[in-house]
């Protein structure tokens, strides 16, 4: 009696399959990295003030302050800004993130010497990629309207991205540790010892507050907030209205603040006061004491 053939099915990963699992779970990572980015823009943006009233610092404070939360982090800070209906859905997605960062490979790896096995994994990280990118499409088309109010418009986007990649691009936001130090500083009484002001070439007359470590700030929609100003120059004076009020312990971010409505009380008994002005992109400041009132009025590009 003749034996029968006997055909064997080889189901031996190949090198190239075995890298493209690796290239997809890259894909699929990548793709919560543009989530997370996108998720920390919004946080960024939406609590500015209107588009008139904004300084380039601020948002450059909110930006980077943004950037430097977790993915978790972010979501939780997103928590009553953004509509409820993507509540459930962020939190899987963040489950979805950490489970590919911390526990994908250890609980997949005994699928990875069978090639059918290996195309289920490919299936599965496919399917995460789904996941980041339309709630990433669906995140930014809600907050399309937000961008367009503040100025974001496409056009402007494009600009920016275009200048990036020509290697013209600002200098890159300050790293993680360097952020939480500045928001430290604003988050507790500060000794205010100077107020400087200064002509700039293109107009304007900034006001630089600077405190007794020397570090320096100027006025934001909330406060006092983040310059780009680095230290005082031989050309600046002190403010002839505020100079002899000081120092004085202040609280750099006041509780009450609205935009561009707070005070802060300098010594003896004079209160600086900042309201929004009666004009677009402006501000008045003044010094108020129990015998006398000064007002003078600015505009956030200034400063």
């Amino acid at each position: 009696m003749k034996e029968k053939d006997h055909m064997v099915v080889r189901n031996e990963p190949t090198d190239d399959l075995v890298r493209e699992m690796y290239a997809r779970f890259g894909l699929a990572y990548y793709h919560s990295e543009v989530l997370h980015r996108g998720l920390c823009i919004i946080f960024a943006m939406a609590d500015l003030p209107r588009r008139d009233m904004i300084t380039r610092p601020r948002v450059e404070e909110r930006l980077a302050h943004a950037f430097s939360l977790t993915l978790g982090d972010v979501i939780k800070e997103l928590f009553g800004k953004i509509p409820a209906e993507f509540s459930t859905r962020l939190e899987e997605a963040l489950g979805t993130r950490n489970f590919l960062a911390h526990h994908f490979w250890f609980e997949r790896v005994h699928l990875m010497f069978r090639a059918d096995h290996i195309h289920k994994l490919i299936e599965e990280l496919d399917g995460y990629t789904q996941v980041f990118t339309h709630l990433d499409w669906d995140t930014s088309r809600w907050f399309k309207g937000k961008q367009e109010e503040l100025g974001l418009t496409e056009e402007v986007l494009q600009d920016c991205m275009a200048q990036i990649l020509s290697g013209q691009g600002e200098e890159p936001l300050p790293g993680k540790n360097i952020v939480r130090n500045l928001e430290k500083k604003l988050k507790r009484k500060r000794r205010l010892i100077h107020v400087w002001e200064f002509s700039l070439p293109e107009s304007g007359k900034p006001l630089i507050f600077e405190m007794e470590d020397g570090s320096l700030w100027q006025l934001c929609d909330v406060g006092l907030g983040w310059t780009r100003f680095q230290k005082t120059e031989s050309d600046w004076v002190e403010h002839p209205a505020v100079k002899p009020y000081l120092p004085a312990e202040i609280n750099p971010r006041p509780k009450d603040a609205k935009p561009w409505e707070y005070e802060f009380r300098l010594k003896n008994g004079a209160i600086l006061w900042v309201k929004p002005g009666k004009h677009e992109r402006t501000f008045r400041w003044g010094v108020r004491t129990r015998i006398r009132s000064t007002e003078q009025q600015n505009s956030p590009d200034e400063d």
